[in-house]
């Protein structure tokens, strides 16, 4: 069995005097898929902010693919050219198209052409089932409010680990059985 590409120990995270994470061990395995569920308020999305260093932890470790994120924070920007991130209140460019919104990362991060970007979104939009949306600014689109899109246009970056504040499609098993690279 493969070693954790996620490895949380002891971790514990506080906002003045309230403590959101407390004690919190956590490892997944890169193709593992994990629920994590509570209320509002009680700490999901904080813990997935962890994981890319958005956010700092007062006391613990997190690991990400080898690398110690609570050691000083070098290697931030490594971490996080290989983490998806899907939000539930996720801002769009809006002077971008969709399509182009879906091409910054993979050309950004990955140093992909432009063609080459343009061909993967091209192929999670159809997924989604909204190709026709890709030349559409966010504001006129009804893909700017889909979560779908966003989850596959996140990760259309191929990232090697993606984490979500919202539950994948049900319509994409495949999907919903890998975190990693679909």
């Amino acid at each position: 069995m493969s070693d954790p590409i996620i490895r949380m120990e002891a971790v514990n995270k506080w906002y003045g005097e309230f403590q959101v994470l407390t004690g919190i061990d956590l490892s997944v395995r890169q193709g593992e898929r994990i629920v994590i569920c509570g209320p509002s308020g009680s700490g999901k999305s904080t813990l997935i902010r962890c994981i890319n260093r958005l956010e700092t932890v007062q006391k613990g470790r997190i690991v990400v693919d080898g690398i110690d994120l609570t050691a000083g924070g070098k290697n931030v920007d490594a971490v996080r050219a290989e983490v998806g991130m899907v939000f539930q209140q996720f801002n769009l460019f809006p002077h971008l198209t969709i399509l182009e919104n879906c091409t910054l990362a993979p050309m950004r991060s990955r140093g992909m052409t432009k063609a080459q970007a343009e061909e993967v979104a091209m192929k999670y939009l159809k997924r989604v089932r909204i190709p026709e949306q890709a030349n559409k600014y966010p504001a006129s689109s009804r893909a700017a409010s889909s979560s779908a899109w966003r989850s596959r246009g996140r990760c259309a970056w191929r990232p090697r680990s993606c984490c979500s504040t919202s539950p994948p499609p049900r319509w994409t098993p495949r999907w919903s059985r890998k975190c990693s690279t679909p």
